[in-house]
């Protein structure tokens, strides 16, 4: 199954740190480069197809190790190179989300008073 930071790097995104919060749902977040800038992306994930949008637009990994593999079939093939094209222009929508520290502090720290992975995520990216 693929995951959000699998997404970034398939949208050529430089991913330093990724960290997920929370156990079958939750926020997740990343320090990143894109291009020459270097920042905070974050996102949230769902715990079922119907409620993950990675899971939802993206889907699963097709069958195989991958398109380079000599064991699965032409139409097996096909079917990865369309689920890399799905997976990089769904990580492609982060790119122009790039926060810097204070920003992704700010966010992170908005629910602190009822969210329990809060103090978790504030202190992830307060050390790095």
């Amino acid at each position: 199954m693929s995951s959000y930071e699998e997404a970034l790097k398939a949208a050529g995104i430089e991913v330093i740190l990724f960290e997920s919060f929370g156990s079958y749902q939750g926020d997740w977040w990343a320090k990143v480069k894109v291009g020459n800038d270097t920042g905070w992306i974050n996102g949230a994930y769902g715990s079922c197809s119907s409620c993950d949008a990675l899971e939802a637009e993206v889907g699963s990994e097709p069958w195989g190790s991958g398109p380079d593999d000599p064991n699965i079939t032409e139409e097996d093939r096909l079917e990865w190179q369309d689920y890399k094209v799905r997976l990089r222009e769904f990580g492609e929508r982060y790119m122009s989300d790039l926060k810097t520290k204070e920003e992704a502090l700010k966010i992170a720290s908005e629910n602190i008073e009822w969210d329990l992975d809060a103090e978790v995520m504030v202190k992830f990216i307060e050390e790095n």
